[in-house]
């Protein structure tokens, strides 16, 4: 519920900056707490974009109420290796590969890296080597985009 109470604060304000909601994560420390705010835009995110998000939300009150008066704010872009946070951001990304933690052992382990062939409403598989492996997402601890750094470099050598 704290997790919703906090979106529901800031994802307006992220809306009025022509960006969305990725994804947020509460880093609860000694002494203090860290809220994350990962966005994105269909037009692309540079460091404007998480200035002027992060400068609207330190004039947030209700971020105060929540968190307290000694919490750290970053904002920033879900980056070429983003996390998934809702198993509906892994449509775009089927035939990438990725890195997953189950929270219970699948087939003697519980991290894998495999190519996303398929998600539905709960199950994502991912093809590890030549097998298929299906996960409820539910289950699973963390997953991330692994970017592919060749292609990546050939793309911006072909820029140039």
């Amino acid at each position: 519920m704290y997790k919703e109470e906090i979106e529901k604060i800031i994802v307006p304000v992220i809306t009025r900056n022509d960006c969305y909601l990725w994804g947020t994560e509460i880093l609860r420390g000694k002494k203090r707490t860290t809220l994350r705010i990962y966005i994105d835009s269909k037009k692309g995110v540079d460091i404007n974009d998480c200035e002027n998000i992060s400068k609207d939300l330190n004039y947030e009150p209700n971020l105060d109420l929540n968190l307290g008066d000694n919490y750290v704010l970053e904002v920033s872009t879900p980056g070429i290796d983003r996390k998934f946070f809702d198993i509906n951001q892994l449509k775009d990304y089927i035939g990438e590969e990725l890195s997953l933690k189950s929270k219970e052992i699948h087939e003697g382990k519980r991290n894998f890296t495999g190519i996303l062939t398929q998600c539905n409403a709960e199950i994502i598989s991912i093809k590890v080597k030549e097998k298929v492996l299906e996960f409820n997402f539910n289950d699973i601890d963390f997953c991330r985009l692994k970017p592919n750094f060749n292609e990546l470099m050939k793309e911006r050598d072909y820029a140039k």
